[in-house]
């Protein structure tokens, strides 16, 4: 485990209890939603991995990177898709830039990309699709690397992250229930 999960936990299982992550983590997500989720992270991680790979965080991680399998998801779902994107979410990409020349970076990259290695084997069976997303070459591997990276002075930084995602799942849920 991380040296940040202590830390963390807290605002982690805050995020985790949002009714719209429940909603994706019970199997009962429709695929007109779950199509408007991926869209949104879809955009996240390739701004997120496109600023980590300039500033070489995926060094000897080379298969972390989700956002080329996201976009392959996102094609056999809904081919051709776009979205106006969250506000929420722009905010979010506002921040990344804005810290794109710290190491402070790769607290975001550990938010998002663990939560995949852990998570993802049980969400890529309850979501639409193949959930290309979730899967990983060699994950208990990749994690090891991964932790070994992960140190405390991003703390703070991770804090941060979860909190723009509660955002970003709070406006999502909002969203797909005053569309209908």
């Amino acid at each position: 485990m991380s040296v940040l999960n202590n830390i963390t936990r807290e605002t982690h299982t805050a995020v985790e209890n949002l009714p719209f992550v429940q909603y994706l983590l019970n199997g009962n997500i429709t695929q007109h939603d779950y199509v408007i989720y991926l869209a949104e992270m879809t955009a996240i991680y390739q701004r997120l991995e496109d600023l980590a790979q300039q500033a070489g965080l995926f060094n000897g991680l080379e298969d972390l990177p989700r956002s080329q399998r996201m976009q392959e998801d996102l094609e056999e779902l809904a081919p051709g898709h776009t979205t106006e994107l969250l506000p929420s979410t722009q905010d979010y990409l506002a921040h990344l830039d804005s810290i794109a020349q710290s190491g402070q970076l790769f607290a975001h990259v550990y938010v998002r990309h663990m939560g995949d290695l852990y998570g993802g084997k049980m969400i890529s069976r309850v979501v639409p699709g193949t959930g290309r997303w979730y899967e990983f070459e060699n994950r208990g591997e990749l994690a090891k690397t991964f932790n070994e990276r992960v140190t405390l002075d991003l703390a703070d930084e991770a804090l941060i992250a979860f909190d723009y995602y509660g955002k970003i799942f709070q406006d999502l849920w909002t969203k797909l229930h005053t569309d209908c």
